[in-house]
């Protein structure tokens, strides 16, 4: 193997890199807000807004984020909208990522026993506030970790932008590769980057919930 072509292209995949990050973190903010907003809705609407919103839930869930992404891509251009690459890649993970945070969620306030919510109810609380003044802090313990562990996947999903054009770290290799013809070694490079990126929050995931259970547990300590 040979490493030395590597040095004419450090800009190009550090340039990859961090629009790689832009792309993961517009990804998971606009995916949190959709997470919740369905999440919110589906918990305050009771059965008839569960049910309307499954169907769409599972629709994401059920198929591959390469072809949501090429759906995001190809129609606005057939009905006459120029849309970027970026756009594309942004609203379809944004899509799928609020499908899945929004179950993270609800499965997250739904393992808190229901009557915490009832009594809440019963001492005349708003349902909105027993909801997120009472159930969801106690489900952060296992809410949170899981959406740094769904981030982590969001980061290498990423690279599933690269089939609407979008210039990100798996597409700039492909290109470095068809340049050099040494695929090898750059898509060495580029899982030892992806490695750098997710490792760290991998290692966090158990340093928060670690932390998050103790406060939890403190904080009930003083309830009592």
């Amino acid at each position: 193997m040979r490493w030395d072509f590597l040095g004419s292209f450090v800009g190009v995949l550090v340039q990859a890199a961090f629009l790689t990050i832009a792309l993961s973190l517009v990804a998971l903010i606009g995916g949190g807000l959709i997470g919740a907003l369905i999440a919110l809705t589906r918990l305050l609407g009771g059965r008839p807004a569960d049910r309307v919103l499954t169907a769409p839930i599972d629709l994401i869930r059920g198929t591959p984020l390469l072809v949501q992404l090429m759906i995001w891509y190809l129609v606005p251009g057939a009905l006459g909208w120029e849309i970027s690459p970026f756009v594309a890649a942004t609203v379809g993970l944004s899509v799928n990522a609020g499908a899945f945070i929004s179950e993270i969620l609800r499965g997250g306030i739904a393992a808190v026993p229901r009557g915490q919510r009832e009594a809440a109810l019963a001492l005349g609380l708003s349902k909105t506030y027993a909801i997120f003044g009472i159930e969801l802090p106690q489900a952060l313990p296992a809410v949170v970790p899981a959406i740094i562990g769904f981030y982590i996947g969001l980061i290498k999903d990423t690279s599933l932008a690269y089939i609407v054009g979008l210039h990100e770290l798996t597409r700039q290799a492909k290109l470095i590769a068809d340049f050099t013809f040494r695929p090898l070694e750059i898509y060495l490079v580029i899982a030892v980057i992806y490695f750098i990126l997710c490792f760290p929050l991998s290692r966090l995931v158990p340093l928060i919930e670690q932390r998050l259970r103790r406060t939890g547990a403190v904080q009930a300590r003083l309830r009592v």
